[in-house]
């Protein structure tokens, strides 16, 4: 029989119980001896869901999407998909496809169930679907002298292109400087506290990435065509329909967490990584921290961190 090769996994968000459940799954753990330190007594970081009171609060929003669909397995494998309409689905008549075999959601708890996407933007007592769609509501709200005006506004930005070495121009370019006045620049603001022209058009390409004017325009037409898009067709920032867990995003992570210790993981909470020794020009242990201020080594032939990157170089031979 070999030996185990030790793994110490810095961090039980997303992340570090991916990588977890990674290495134990289908008959992993009789290969690796996995442990898992995180600082806190929740798991899913930034992903995670707060019970107070007996409601459940999402830190931030998380919605679950990807145009990989083996990412979209690996969720489905945690949280099978739903197989009949939800309370709120009946409620409110909305229509999904529902997952052959899968969960019904008024019995079953580890159900992911399928929501419609609905993000508006307020502007000038009018509300906006977002990402801007050239819908009816859209054209009627804007009123034909403006659109007659954010439309040659975009055709200019077709033919005098701006260099993009900003956020500021990044939009501009792909929609005109009229839309992006009215829907991008105060938001951006206002999100960010920086003007859009003191951030780096990078981070555009990250956010929005393909979309666009032209973006909209190719989407609306293929809304109306009747087969049916896979995920790599579409747009992210144009998505209409995403996956929810039905206790919230955090419910996903304490599942795989649970998972990870019913396959072997060792799972250690308040176990703040404070200091990171190496020896002959390799990691060798990681020292803990628990809220009372109890310190403890833990050896490893390999270390897998995702706590925070200014946190892991504070930590290297602290």
């Amino acid at each position: 029989m070999t030996q185990k090769q030790s793994v110490v996994i810095i961090g039980g968000g997303p992340a570090g119980l991916t990588a977890a459940w990674e290495l134990v799954k289908d008959g992993g753990s009789e290969n690796y001896d996995v442990t898992v330190l995180e600082a806190t007594r929740e798991f899913g970081g930034i992903s995670r869901t707060v019970k107070h009171d007996g409601n459940r609060m999402d830190i931030g929003g998380h919605r679950f999407f990807s145009k990989d669909e083996r990412i979209m397995d690996w969720w489905k494998e945690v949280l099978p998909l739903q197989g009949a309409p939800s309370y709120d689905d009946k409620k409110l008549h909305r229509e999904h496809d529902m997952e052959p075999g899968g969960p019904d959601p008024e019995i079953e708890d580890k159900v992911m169930l399928k929501r419609h996407r609905v993000s508006r933007i307020y502007w000038n007592h009018h509300f906006f679907d977002y990402p801007i769609s050239l819908s009816a509501n859209t054209l009627k709200a804007m009123g034909p002298k403006l659109t007659l005006v954010a439309g040659f506004s975009y055709l200019k930005s077709m033919v005098h292109k701006l260099p993009e070495d900003n956020l500021e121009n990044f939009y501009i370019n792909r929609f005109g400087r009229k839309l992006y006045s009215m829907f991008f620049e105060g938001y951006t603001e206002k999100l960010w506290g920086r003007h859009p022209s003191q951030i780096s058009a990078d981070w555009g390409s990250q956010r929005v990435k393909g979309l666009s004017i032209m973006g909209v325009l190719k989407n609306a037409v293929q809304k109306l065509l009747p087969k049916k898009r896979s995920n790599d067709e579409v747009e992210t920032s144009l998505i209409e329909e995403f996956w929810y867990p039905k206790y919230g995003p955090g419910q996903l992570w304490e599942t795989v967490e649970s998972n990870c210790e019913a396959a072997g993981v060792k799972v250690i909470t308040d176990a703040n990584v404070v200091e990171i020794r190496q020896a002959d020009g390799k990691i060798a242990s990681v020292v803990y921290e628990d809220s009372e201020g109890n310190r403890t080594e833990m050896h490893a032939d390999d270390f897998i961190s995702s706590m925070p990157v200014k946190d892991l170089v504070n930590a290297v031979d602290a």
